[in-house]
């Protein structure tokens, strides 16, 4: 390892989070304010294509599965959730969730995505099926990062207003415990 910058590229307005593709071919690049993805060769950088028209792509995600490749619309207030077949996405719903939904973790299963609201201090949990939401919960004052535990048996939230990390049984849709740090 170098530890040197191999290459670089230039992104859209506002790019927030990276994913890396199911098939590890492609990093996907989420340009917030360009409303676009653009998709990066991982090993030399170079752009492989841009997607216009994904509006607002603050955080994303693929469902365990590969069937589902979600949005946070950060400054929308809403969820977009797309329709993945290996490369084309389809939009499949918009859900308006109230107020400024920002990070995301799935179910292993792939039935559920759950999102942290941080204006609201809300979790929320969209059934993909159907994409409805199928609960919400209030954690606290800016939830923002999410971990699930193996086996799905705990919902990390991390609490940026608050510094605990807020423990989730995604079964009961309650609180377990706060851990202060």
């Amino acid at each position: 390892q170098s530890h040197k910058v191999l290459a670089t590229q230039d992104t859209g307005k506002e790019p927030h989070h990276l994913m890396i593709t199911p098939d590890q071919r492609s990093l996907i690049v989420a340009n917030s304010v360009s409303n676009s993805l653009m998709f990066v060769d991982p090993a030399n950088a170079t752009l492989q294509r841009t997607v216009e028209n994904i509006e607002d792509p603050y955080q994303l995600g693929f469902s365990p599965d590969h069937k589902w490749f979600v949005t946070a619309a950060l400054r929308l207030d809403r969820v977009d959730v797309y329709r993945y077949d290996g490369h084309d996405l389809t939009l499949a719903k918009r859900i308006p969730l109230a107020k400024t939904p920002s990070h995301m973790t799935f179910s292993s299963d792939a039935r559920t995505v759950y999102v942290t609201l941080q204006d609201s201090g809300d979790l929320a949990a969209i059934d993909l099926a159907t994409q409805t939401v199928a609960w919400k919960l209030n954690v606290g004052r800016d939830p923002a990062g999410l971990w699930m535990t193996p086996g799905d048996r705990d919902l990390l939230v991390g609490m940026t207003g608050e510094d605990d990390v807020v423990v989730v049984d995604p079964h009961s849709h309650q609180v377990v415990k706060r851990i202060h740090t």
